[in-house]
């Protein structure tokens, strides 16, 4: 019982360790901007670019597909049997909070954390084992400015564009399935923003923002604090896939507590 005890213990005590470390790193980013020298501006602007090319627009196809599908399937299905009962509309009510305000940053978050996360964290896990990080630290460059900053950037500002275009696709999507289930289009769009609340504005984007900021912090954290050896880069990629995901569910059941 002692024994089970300790191991609880030590785990909570790793945890909260970890949470910490967290969030002083995701201070020392977002203050590192104050320090940024002139001259080293353009090329901070030149990786953010990159960052933002590589995390949201080559994912852009994988976000219409699936957002496409997605939608697709659950509004066709939900209108069949709303239609049963004569309540289609609550179809818009399925839309706006399921849809748009839950499941587009969940798997937008998902996705780019699956993706572009593990590339962040092999990157700079890659750069430490090979001592790029010590060379540049060598050369009195900060890697927060030229290497952290600019990609936790480029994940904010892509997490949230790519929800904002899971949402478009959704329910562009919901509208052909709409039409297809015999609702006019005119309908359509009236029940859809009908449902559509402020309170559903903000909180997608202060979804995608924190969502973005987690992942930008949790693989950039793992990729520096990678060891010399290279097993470390897989462990690296692997920690912050995993990383991001249970913190992404768990600010999902917060949000969701929060807005009740």
């Amino acid at each position: 019982m002692i024994a089970l005890i300790s191991r609880i213990g030590n785990a909570v005590t790793r945890w909260v360790s970890l949470v910490g470390a967290l969030a002083l790193f995701f201070f020392r980013i977002v203050t590192c901007w104050r320090t940024l020298p002139r001259a080293g501006r353009r090329v901070v602007r030149r990786v953010l670019k990159d960052q933002i090319w590589f995390t949201a627009l080559q994912a852009v196809p994988l976000i219409v597909v699936l957002s496409a599908i997605l939608s697709f399937l659950v509004i066709s299905q939900t209108i069949q049997e709303l239609g049963r009962i004569g309540a289609t509309e609550l179809i818009g009510v399925i839309i706006v909070v399921a849809i748009v305000r839950e499941l587009g940053p969940l798997l937008t978050a998902l996705i780019v954390a699956g993706r572009s996360g593990t590339a962040m964290a092999a990157e700079l896990a890659t750069n430490r084992v090979m001592g790029e990080l010590k060379a540049l630290e060598g050369m009195g460059i900060d890697p927060l400015h030229y290497i952290v900053l600019p990609r936790f950037g480029g994940a904010i500002v892509s997490v949230f564009v790519l929800i904002v275009v899971f949402d478009l696709v959704a329910v562009t999507s919901g509208l052909v399935a709409a039409v297809s289930s015999g609702m006019s289009v005119e309908r359509y769009f009236e029940i859809v923003m009908r449902s559509l609340t402020f309170r559903d504005s903000w909180l997608t984007v202060a979804k995608g923002i924190t969502f973005g900021a987690v992942i930008g912090v949790v693989p950039l954290y793992q990729g520096l604090a990678a060891g010399g050896a290279s097993t470390d880069v897989p462990v690296a990629s692997s920690r912050a896939v995993v990383g991001s995901i249970v913190a992404i569910f768990l600010l999902s059941v917060l949000f969701v507590a929060v807005s009740l």
